[in-house]
């Protein structure tokens, strides 16, 4: 954090805090619900997925507003390659476990399965896709904005 302007830290602190909220709302909901209204997803699991989409809030939003990359010790470049490959992996990994899965004598529960899977693709493919769009929203708003002063001055 000591690479951080204020602004990002307060970004950083903001959005932590909206994420402890929202998984304690959502620990709340899933402790409320009857068994049997789940879905056969067992108890462990429906934990991680609510832990995995309250980082997937806290990453989206972080990564969005500029809070992520720091100047000095990351390049979001090299970040977002290696990030898309770790999604490729991941990606292949789970292709790999639900056919192993398939093969037992008791198949897995396939939306379970894809749920926690999915959700740990989609979080590594949140960084660079969320800074590819901010990246393009700040070009077009930079563009829009030069057509502006372009159409001003003359």
């Amino acid at each position: 954090m000591k690479y951080y302007d204020e602004c990002q830290k307060k970004v950083r602190y903001k959005f932590g805090f909206y994420s402890l909220l929202i998984m304690t709302a959502l620990l709340l909901v899933y402790i409320a619900m009857p068994d049997d209204r789940v879905g056969g997803i067992s108890y462990q699991n429906a934990i991680m997925i609510i832990i995995m989409t309250t980082s997937l809030f806290f990453l989206v939003n972080v990564v969005y507003r500029h809070a992520f990359f720091d100047q000095y010790t990351r390049r979001p470049f090299w970040s977002n390659v290696f990030f898309l490959a770790m999604a490729g992996l991941q990606a292949q990994q789970a292709y790999q476990l639900y056919q192993l899965g398939m093969d037992l004598p008791e198949p897995i529960n396939t939306v379970e399965f894809v749920m926690l899977h999915g959700l740990q693709v989609a979080l590594h493919l949140s960084i660079p896709l969320t800074y590819g769009v901010r990246t393009f929203v700040d070009w077009l708003s930079a563009k829009e904005q030069n057509t502006e002063e372009t159409g001003q001055s003359s």
